[in-house]
């Protein structure tokens, strides 16, 4: 009769209930007889065998033998038979032991997984591209948020995975577990559907602690620009506390209301800017605003408006380019700047006693004026490089030479003839008046629809106006009602 024992192992006293494990002992009869060592896992998923051959004398093993003991055992699930029965028959034909070999195994449970949502990991973990052979990285591109487009994918949803119980080696099933997901739910600007979440506007994606997805329409940035946030793209309307720092950009789909000094390096607002601390723009300072401008001053920066300018303060140095009106406060100053805008300007006084001229150009459609700049400017360039090639191909007559004559001379022409067309359009507003309530000094320049007109001496609470039928500036004076 083959002799069965069983025997439990402690790999580790003190978690016997983790590491527990059951060793069986199968022999065919006496201790000369080969016999197998049976291990039994803790959670009874897996049985581990090693395969001893017989001494000189003794008997072999059997799979039927084994097999039979297996089930004495209560192991009746997931037996691998073929397994057991090439490794008795490799003890038993090289005389060697055969160790560590899975003889069964139990089904493992299937865990639940409920319906959820997946984020979009480039969203979730959204980094700058870096190419790692410029040998220069722009920093302020680098941005803090993410900023999703309307109808843009945000999540997936994942249907419901239904668990499965398993089975151990003695054929008890085994419980499935459910697994917890992240919970995250459709927002503010969130559409759910079917097939996952998706962005309803434009703006900045928002998790909160809960997991609800929301989309912010309204960015809000509490300590400025800088490294931090890097270049600001935002389609929203962004409110700014706090400082911009050198050389970051913002770029605004709605408006611009900023609490502290705007430190411009450029700036795009597609609707309004409101500056309640100021404008300063250094030397190279840029704004374009598709809306109005409202600011408590304005300083060093070239600012290009399609709505109104209210500056409550000063303009000093600046450029101001506007299809609207320049409207200052009550003491505002505009002085040593140029200033070309379609509607009227009011101020408190314009120029000063000393320092630059301020040049005023009103009636006149800036957006033209700087097509026409443009090309009067590529006029002149390609005037000078077709004389210097006329000179050339005079001693050496090259057929480059000469097809590079040819193409500038008609370039030439089609700027020649497209000149004339702006001029109509560039003096759109002749009722334009510049407005003194205080002083206006010499050396200022006016124009209104290119009618000039130079300050020679100081004039107060003057109001300057384009007599058409003269084609002359005149002056009249000032009178409260007209505000």
């Amino acid at each position: 009769m083959p002799i069965l024992q069983r025997e439990t192992v402690l790999s580790d006293e003190k978690q016997p209930d983790a590491t527990q494990q059951e060793i069986l002992y199968i022999r065919q009869g006496d201790q000369k007889d080969g016999y197998a060592e049976v291990s039994v896992s803790a959670d009874k998923m897996a049985v581990v065998a090693n395969f001893y051959p017989p001494v000189p004398g003794g008997q072999f093993l059997t799979w039927q033998n084994i097999s039979a003991r297996l089930e004495d055992f209560h192991i009746t699930n997931g037996i691998l038979h073929d397994v057991i029965q090439s490794s008795i028959f490799k003890t038993n034909s090289t005389h060697q032991p055969v160790k560590g070999i899975i003889i069964a195994q139990g089904t493992p449970p299937v865990t639940e997984i409920p319906e959820h949502f997946v984020l979009r990991k480039d969203l979730l973990e959204r980094k700058p591209e870096i190419d790692p052979e410029t040998a220069r990285i722009d920093w302020h591109s680098i941005s803090a948020f993410t900023i999703v487009k309307t109808k843009e994918p945000i999540a997936r949803r994942m249907n419901k995975t239904d668990g499965a119980a398993g089975m151990d080696v003695s054929g008890q099933e085994t419980p499935f577990q459910i697994q917890r997901m992240p919970p995250f739910s459709a927002g503010k600007n969130v559409i759910d559907h079917p097939a996952g979440l998706f962005a309803g506007k434009s703006g900045r994606l928002s998790i909160d602690e809960k997991g609800t997805v929301s989309i912010e329409e309204v960015l809000v940035l509490k300590k400025g620009v800088d490294f931090s946030t890097g270049n600001i793209t935002f389609p929203g309307d962004i409110i700014l506390s706090g400082k911009i720092a050198d050389g970051f950009k913002i770029y605004s789909g709605g408006s611009l209301a900023a609490s502290d000094v705007v430190d411009a390096t450029e700036i795009v607002c597609k609707k309004d800017l409101i500056a309640q601390s100021g404008i300063e723009g250094g030397t190279k300072g840029a704004i374009r605003i598709g809306g109005n401008l409202n600011a408590r001053y304005i300083q060093n920066c070239r600012v290009a408006v399609r709505g109104d300018v209210t500056v409550t303060g000063s303009i000093m140095q600046s450029r101001i380019y506007t299809m609207g009106s320049i409207i200052m406060g009550d003491s505002g100053k505009l002085v040593s700047s140029k200033c070309i805008v379609i509607g009227n300007i009011k101020a408190f006084n314009i120029g000063s006693p000393h320092g630059p001229s301020t040049y005023i150009r009103c009636g006149t459609d800036f957006t033209v004026q700087q097509e026409l700049d443009i090309a009067n400017e590529q006029l002149k360039h390609l005037t000078l490089k077709l004389k210097q090639a006329e000179e050339i191909y005079k001693i050496e007559p090259l057929p480059d030479i000469g097809q590079f004559i040819e193409e500038a001379r008609a370039k030439k022409l089609e700027i020649t003839s497209r000149i004339p067309t702006y001029l109509p359009r560039i003096d759109t507003n002749d009722n334009a008046f510049i407005e003194v309530r205080g002083t206006i000094f010499p050396g200022t320049e006016i124009e209104i629809c290119h009618v000039p007109y130079k300050v020679v001496k100081a004039m107060k609470q003057v109001v300057f106006k384009l007599d058409k039928s003269r084609g002359v500036i005149i002056t009249e004076p000032w009178k409260k009602q007209n505000d």
